[in-house]
């Protein structure tokens, strides 16, 4: 009996080991960098059928769930974040058919990180520039900051007029603990180069001095986002920063401040942009991804979350400070 277990564990061990090794051979392979000029291979996506016909074609594209910058798991975090890596390969897609005519974006989305919507943003433009192909933003239940801000480097935005959109700012949340630790005896030394190296360390209050020079960061952002929007909707800035206080507006009033082109939903989109393209008639295609065996076996693989990180998570708490463009209730 025990050379056929030690023969089964044998086995067993080659076949962890040749799993182990060939996700570390394809790895460097995946979608892991974000912008135009990254070198990693890009993904294909499969078409999945919405509409219409002939011989051209509207490519759909999804940009859904919180905006993020890459992971190690490359675009394998389609499903629940949008991140620059994973737009560009369905940009470069879309780019390389000589038949897609027009793309859409279809965005639901809070926002997320400021340097990954502001990467997303130029590749939209630069997709634009290189192409000549039209851009129509389809927004969908959530368009909200950082996802608004992508939205402004469209020809057209379509939202329905319940959407949630707008929520034009920046926030900088910064979890403290201090009077936990000590209540509980707990300390921190640090040892630092100067002064503010420390600046937002949740071991200790923020000074006076800090704030504004956090807030400073802040307001650099923010007037980035206004910019973005006053230049993306030919709107003057002085009225951007009238409507720019954070605060979400529906569809319908969206519209009547000029922050989006026509309420409709994706068949109002898919029609405006077949009219940019001049083309008469168009099928209209969705970019879908489905992880073959070896992206599932990554996944898998991939070590998770810590425990805390989770609880603080879903408790609204952010435990990685940045600056983020995104709109999130009780944040």
């Amino acid at each position: 009996v025990w050379p056929w277990i030690l023969a089964a564990v044998i086995v067993l061990l080659v076949l962890t080991v040749g799993v182990v090794v060939l996700i570390l051979i394809a790895a460097p392979n995946g979608v892991s960098g974000g912008g135009s000029g990254g070198s990693a291979q890009r993904i294909t996506w499969d078409e999945e059928y919405v509409s219409g016909g002939g011989p051209d074609k509207i490519a759909v594209l999804p940009v859904s769930g919180e905006i993020s910058a890459e992971t190690s798991q490359g675009l394998l975090s389609a499903g629940s974040s949008a991140t620059p890596g994973a737009l560009q390969s369905q940009l470069d897609q879309a780019a390389g058919d000589s038949s897609v005519k027009a793309v859409i974006l279809e965005v639901n989305s809070p926002g997320g990180s400021v340097v990954a919507s502001d990467e997303m943003h130029d590749a939209i433009l630069d997709f634009k520039r290189e192409t000549g192909i039209p851009v129509v933003v389809s927004m969908q239940d959530l368009a909200a900051s950082g996802g608004y801000y992508i939205s402004t480097a469209a020809d057209d935005i379509v939202a329905n007029k319940s959407t949630f959109t707008g929520s034009i700012g920046v926030i900088l949340s910064l979890l403290n603990y201090s009077k936990a630790a000590e209540k509980y005896g707990i300390k921190q030394n640090a040892i630092t180069s100067g002064k503010f190296k420390e600046i937002g360390s949740p071991w200790k209050k923020l000074s006076p001095q800090e704030k504004n020079i956090l807030q400073g960061l802040v307001d650099d952002s923010y007037s980035q986002f206004v910019g973005v929007v006053a230049k993306g909707r030919n709107l003057p800035e002085e009225k951007v920063r009238k409507i720019a206080d954070g605060r979400v507006y529906s569809g319908q009033q969206a519209k009547k401040l000029g922050l989006v082109d026509k309420l409709g939903n994706l068949d109002t989109a898919t029609e405006d942009a077949r009219k940019l393209a001049k083309v008469k008639r168009a099928e209209t295609v969705r970019y879908v991804q489905s992880p073959g065996l070896l992206q599932s076996l990554q996944a898998r693989l991939a070590p998770g979350e810590p425990e805390a990180v989770q609880v603080l998570k879903a408790a609204g708490l952010d435990p990685s400070p940045g600056l983020k463009y995104i709109y999130r209730p009780g944040m």
